[in-house]
């Protein structure tokens, strides 16, 4: 199955290089930029990093107040996913690590295992849900949120994507984000594609609002918001795909 990825470009490569293992190609058409906002790492004493992406890490570690690399090693670390401390760890963090399959589940952790008086830095996106830093700041933890990378939006779909749609070759868009669906039902309306009856597969039903609103017939959520049951569902849905290809190619 031919699968378009509409994430960042350098996670969009790994995610095409886990769909090729199982068989399937992608075409990549990032909806949206991460740029870096140059913010500054905070002064003082910090008790412990949350992160949500691999991003965080990525895209901050230029900042001229980053900590010292004695505080790198030892301080604590909350994060999201594997990738998301795979990137601490290239940056020199090598504290006792806590990872959470997402952010409800990160919060939950966080206000079970930190300290009240405790001071986290939280490494975000200028784009996001206030839910992770308002749960954990709820219990009496102190948060400062330093927004390091900002998403911009691009302007349309790439030309090759664009030309693999109107032709009726993409076997599945993948969605990550409620703000990334958004933009790409705004730039396939703009430029006058056809795709609500492309088959759509959103992490999260959050993510799949703008797909339902905008009336696309097969959306398909992840049963857990994670990319591994996103690469399930890809799987499932060209098996049977597979069998008609082999059923009409046996017929005389």
């Amino acid at each position: 199955m031919l699968v378009l990825l509409t994430r960042a470009v350098d996670e969009a490569a790994r995610t095409a290089a886990k769909l090729a293992e199982n068989g399937h190609s992608a075409i990549l058409s990032p909806v949206l930029d991460m740029v870096p906002t140059g913010a500054e790492w905070p002064r003082g004493v910090i008790d412990g990093v949350l992160a949500t992406s691999a991003q965080a890490f990525e895209l901050f570690s230029d900042a001229p107040d980053w900590p010292l690399p004695e505080a790198r090693r030892l301080m604590p670390l909350f994060v999201v996913g594997a990738r998301t401390l795979d990137a601490a760890r290239e940056r020199g963090f090598e504290g006792a690590a806590l990872v959470a399959p997402d952010a409800r589940a990160l919060a939950a952790s966080v206000t079970a295992h930190v300290a009240a008086s405790s001071r986290l830095v939280y490494l975000a996106g200028r784009d996001r849900k206030p839910d992770l830093e308002k749960e954990v700041a709820g219990a009496g933890i102190g948060v400062e949120t330093i927004e390091v990378y900002a998403a911009q939006a691009a302007e349309s779909l790439s030309e090759e994507a664009e030309a693999l749609i109107a032709a009726g070759e993409i076997g599945a868009v993948l969605h990550y984000s409620k703000r990334s669906a958004e933009i790409f039902v705004g730039l396939a309306r703009q430029s006058g594609l056809e795709v609500v009856d492309l088959v759509h597969i959103a992490i999260s039903a959050d993510a799949a609002a703008p797909l339902r609103r905008a009336q696309f017939k097969d959306v398909y959520i992840a049963e857990e918001p994670n990319e591994q049951m996103m690469l399930r569902l890809v799987t499932a849905l060209a098996a049977p795909l597979k069998d008609l290809f082999v059923e009409r190619s046996a017929k005389p």
